[in-house]
């Protein structure tokens, strides 16, 4: 049989703790209820008013990314630097990188059916990127062209399309459209462009190369490497251009949101905590003739601070589980956006942690009382 100074002498068995918080919550139900109500409140007031900040706050973040802050842009403005053709491709490969295309020198074309529009072809080599997206039509092979929305009015281009021919050299050979895009985001200045399709091969040199990095974090270091890895016959000739209004705007902005959003959680866990030290104190407090038995059976003291904490962690948990639940639940119906499971998951560990770092001096304090003046009869 086990007994009482069995079980409390010395630190106690992981079963036996677990079975004693159990016992006391179930015998102090109501400070187990007002953890749960606490917890639970916290947690729902957190995710629907932070948490809805935060999904708002990615929105934002992931709306100025698309617009351009990855964006890194290498020109060779006064022709001098001889960017090589294969540049696309090496610098596609760069760990950094997403994707990259190069364009050559602008060329006034016509349509020779219609010659009284005209427009600027570049040859683009490379994979064109998603931000460049074929409308009609089918993508053009080496040698055949695509034009941008604005270029194909501007060359009463019809439905069939037609083919395009260079104003300064009008016996060179004409060039088919095959297809029509439209360009987006950051590359939207192209949708008045002609783009003729090349092989490295048979481009002499390019005059930009438009790069997307992975992440906004990585754009200083990729600019480091493309200021030195890029192919070209001078690379001091390079301009290199990143979108920094861009990526300042975006962490300002990140910046005021989350301070707005770090402010509300530490109001709302402040006021938890101290509800939290009210309800364990007085829970503690109407346990002392029990913990000074247990210390006169010879029960340590990190055992009282253990089985304290333990009884408080289950309705602390159970109460985090309802409000994570209530509030996941809530910001799904009303806003129809939900933050990161980090985010969620991190509300949950840091509620856990304040009612734990709540809990631990109370438990200490009660556990380093004199047993004899608790159990002294007056």
């Amino acid at each position: 049989m086990t007994t009482a100074r069995d079980t409390w002498s010395g630190v106690p068995r992981v079963p036996a703790l677990a079975r004693d918080a159990v016992d006391g919550a179930r015998a102090q139900r109501t400070a187990t209820l007002t953890l749960l109500v606490v917890l639970a409140t916290v947690c729902f007031a957190i995710l629907v008013t932070t948490g809805q900040s935060a999904a708002s706050e990615a929105r934002i973040v992931e709306q100025i990314d698309s617009a351009g802050t990855r964006l890194v842009a290498i020109s060779d403005d006064g022709g001098k630097a001889g960017i090589l053709a294969t540049a696309p491709h090496v610098l596609a490969g760069l760990s950094d990188a997403t994707w990259a295309f190069g364009l050559g020198v602008a060329v006034d074309v016509t349509n020779p059916t219609l010659p009284d529009g005209r427009a600027a072809a570049r040859v683009i080599v490379g994979d064109a990127p998603a931000d460049l997206a074929i409308t009609g039509g089918r993508t053009p092979q080496p040698g055949e062209a695509i034009a941008g929305t604005g270029a194909t009015a501007a060359l009463h281009l019809g439905p069939g399309l037609g083919t395009i021919r260079p104003i300064a050299s009008p016996g060179d050979d004409v060039v088919g459209v095959v297809g029509t895009f439209e360009a987006t985001g950051p590359l939207a200045h192209l949708n008045d462009v002609i783009l003729i399709a090349a092989a490295p091969d048979d481009v002499t040199s390019l005059r930009y190369v438009y790069v997307m990095a992975d992440d906004v974090a990585v754009i200083d270091r990729l600019e480091t490497i493309l200021r030195t890895s890029t192919p070209t016959l001078d690379v001091n000739a390079l301009t290199v251009e990143t979108p920094a209004g861009a990526i300042a705007l975006r962490d300002v902005i990140a910046g005021r949101l989350g301070a707005a959003s770090r402010q509300r959680m530490a109001v709302v866990m402040g006021v938890g905590a101290a509800i939290i030290a009210v309800t364990i104190a007085s829970a503690t407090a109407s346990r002392r003739r029990d913990f000074g038995r247990r210390r006169a059976l010879g029960a340590t003291r990190s055992a009282l601070v253990a089985t304290t904490l333990a009884q408080s962690s289950l309705g602390a948990l159970a109460g985090i589980t309802l409000g994570t639940l209530a509030g996941v639940a809530t910001l799904a119906a009303t806003t129809g956006s939900l933050p990161s499971w980090r985010f969620v998951a991190g509300v949950a560990g840091l509620a856990l942690l304040l009612t734990l770092a709540t809990a631990t001096p109370i438990a200490a304090h009660a556990a380093h009382r004199d047993p004899l003046r608790i159990l002294r009869v007056p």
